[in-house]
């Protein structure tokens, strides 16, 4: 497939030039025309209640336990609903004057609003795509709303994940894994995680992962295919990167007859085909927050997205109608597809649609969700709890039989709540670690892609691990713990087998049975052994996939470690670290350099290096880098105080040497910030 490209526009003219005559009045509006809103407690008596207000108002929370709903209002609105008999609360106002910049911390779009950091996600997707040209495809798969009405022109980006080696079989033959973000527009968090589990499968993300440093990503990348559509609403995304007090939530469809340009747009998630409309779970009026749009997939953006993923992903329930509810998808449909959210902290799956049958999959649905919330620990209620239709998950489970889900990202109040939280939730360094959260989530989805409604009732693998071989050994000892691990009080089941595959993953049940350790099958825990014998093997590295099975017979997915076959190898060690810092916008950009040489003193290119930092207030960070052309890995952290900053190198990869910290120059170097 071609890859594609696009070239962006960085002269300061041209862009005048574009926001001045290109772009209507429309299009910049929401930033200059914003009307004073503010954010309400609504209560209610009854699911009907809840219903209709969800079905028509911009709601941001639902606190079932105290009977209300946090709804974001303008005066027009708060009139309406008092005059109907709702208790109106007002919690926070929201003036017309505010305006604030997002935090280029984040990600913006393109550069039509500039980044003081330059963060653009498009220059971020063509570099990483021209990075690793055998393992990703950068498609063009659309335009948003205002590149075909006479606005600026934005792309819809698609960026696939896999290698693309025959060897490893035709890409459209492969387990599917499908993340996909930001549709409401103001939901800045969730694009983040999305680039990092794409820097985690790639080049590895705060120490983790990395193709060809981790087994279980080299493995994944190689015999699974992962698609990321990062921001499904740019139109709406750059609105908020102006001011996120906009809180724009929908696209930009300036010609649907609302007249207000702060709201205006389309819910692009209540704008898919499948069930559009069909069961009061959306708006009919052009200016409410959950206009469905004047007809069925109206928007270019949700056009973009459904065909696209109609090439990409086989029909498993169909053929059925757009408003037919298909039968049940085959226990072995392959495929898995999450769409992020903010907020709530829930894991929800299709669908509450009151009068109509539940999915036929629901049970394996929520077997999935439940796990899902097992890792992250967020409620898996299942539905947000109102009615809600044209959303993107009943789409793809509806229309393809896809095991589909939506996950709300953060809570309702506090630092790391709400639309735009501090940056620093995404990483730890707030009261929440998102990214921490939801890396297990990404991971387990990966890797139950092939077969998601049976391999969900399957045991998980933890820490498979192999020995070293012995000097002129060629067995070695396999090691793991296999283990049902289930949400809050969901039954578990005994662990009764395990197995392993060498280089690629094979069918249940006809792998190298492995043994429990106890000598005897039967607790929800059981730790497992297996000897190899290398002598066959061809030198070299290969992964090692090992996966368990219950009592009833079903198998759990494959976690894989390293085994390496050959003669001793060349060595690598550290050299001399070097760090230093500045201070931009009172914060510290602290810097450090770790050099990797080979046993003859030579420069050693694409060696992986992981390093811990240790902060002035004794809390930790995990790296991981690539050594650069000059053999040298670079690592970055923004510090907030002065004080005493250490980086130490906790460990170094490289294919073909092995690392030997004895005859390192140095592995820790203090930076102390007066």
């Amino acid at each position: 497939m071609r890859k594609m490209h696009f070239v962006r526009v960085s002269s300061l003219w041209l862009l005048i030039l574009l926001v001045v005559v290109s772009i209507p009045l429309g299009a910049v509006s929401s930033q200059t025309a914003q009307e004073s809103a503010v954010v309400a407690a609504v209560y209610y008596d009854s699911q009907d209640q809840l219903n209709s207000i969800g079905s028509k108002y911009d709601v941001w929370a639902v606190h079932a336990d105290q009977g209300y709903v946090e709804v974001l209002l303008r005066p027009e609105q708060q009139v309406a609903l008092a005059k109907a008999g709702f208790r109106v609360e007002v919690l926070r106002e929201i003036p017309a004057t505010a305006q604030a910049l997002l935090d280029p911390r984040y990600y913006y779009y393109d550069n039509y609003v500039s980044n003081s950091n330059s963060r653009y996600l498009t220059t971020w997707l063509q570099t990483i795509n021209a990075a690793h040209p055998d393992l990703t495809e950068l498609v063009d798969v659309g335009n948003a709303w205002q590149a075909d009405h006479a606005g600026y022109h934005r792309d819809m980006w698609v960026l696939r994940v896999t290698n693309e080696d025959p060897m490893y079989g035709p890409i459209e033959s492969k387990p599917a894994f499908f993340l996909y973000a930001t549709i409401h527009a103001r939901e800045v968090a969730t694009p983040e995680l999305v680039i990092r589990y794409i820097n985690f499968l790639l080049d590895g993300y705060d120490g983790l992962g990395g193709y060809g440093v981790d087994a279980d990503v080299t493995w994944l990348v190689n015999h699974n295919v992962a698609y990321f559509m990062v921001m499904a609403n740019p139109d709406g995304h750059v609105q908020n990167e102006l001011n996120t007090s906009a809180y724009r939530r929908k696209n930009m469809d300036n010609d649907d007859g609302c007249s207000s340009p702060s709201s205006w747009g389309v819910d692009l998630n209540r704008n898919h085909s499948f069930l559009w409309g069909c069961c009061g779970g959306s708006s009919s009026y052009a200016c409410d927050e959950t206009y469905r749009g004047p007809s069925a997939g109206s928007e270019p953006e949700t056009q973009a997205f459904q065909n696209y993923f109609a090439t990409i992903m086989p029909d498993q329930n169909g053929p059925n109608g757009d408003n037919e509810i298909p039968p049940a998808a085959p226990d072995d449909a392959r495929g898995l597809f999450i769409s992020l959210h903010s907020y709530s902290d829930v894991v929800l799956w299709p669908w509450y649609l009151p009068g109509y049958p539940q999915p036929p999959n629901v049970t394996q649905l929520q077997a999935i969700g439940r796990k899902f919330a097992d890792f992250n620990g967020y409620n898996p209620s299942g539905t947000i709890g109102y009615t809600v239709d044209g959303a993107t998950d009943y789409w793809t489970y509806g229309k393809f039989g896809i095991a589909s889900f939506t996950i709300e990202v953060g809570s309702s109040s506090g630092t790391c709540g709400g639309f735009f939280p501090s940056y620093d939730c995404l990483d730890g360094y707030g009261t929440r670690d998102f990214w921490a959260e939801n890396r297990p989530v990404f991971l387990y989805s990966h890797k139950i892609a092939r077969s998601p409604y049976t391999t969900v009732y399957g045991p998980d693998t933890l820490s498979p691990s192999i020995s070293d071989p012995g000097e002129g050994e060629a067995i070695v000892t396999l090691t793991a713990t296999i283990q049902d691990q289930r949400y809050g009080s969901d039954p578990l089941k005994p662990v009764m087998g395990a197995e392993y595959f060498i280089g690629e993953p094979g069918l249940d049940g006809l792998g190298v049975a492995m043994s429990p350790t106890d000598g005897a099958w039967g607790g929800t825990m059981e730790a497992v052994n297996a000897t190899i014998d290398t002598s066959a093997l061809e030198p070299g590295a290969y992964y090692v996939l090992v996966h368990g099975k219950n009592g009833d017979g079903k198998w759990g997915p494959f976690s894989a470690a390293w085994l390496n076959v050959g003669a001793t190898q060349p060595t690598v060690h550290v050299g001399d670290i070097v760090m230093g810092y500045k201070l931009v916008s009172g914060r510290y950009r602290i810097g450090a350099d770790v050099p990797v040489f080979d046993q003859n003193g030579v420069a050693v290119v694409g060696a992986s290096v992981t390093v811990e930092w240790t902060l002035p207030n004794s809390k930790t960070k995990i790296q991981t880098a690539l050594t650069s052309a000059t053999g040298k890995a670079s690592f970055r952290i923004v510090g907030r105080t002065s004080g005493t900053y250490t980086v130490a190198v906790t460990d170094v990869t490289a294919t073909g040497y092995d690392y030997d910290p004895a005859q390192n120059f140095e592995t820790s170097e203090e930076l102390v910030i007066p």
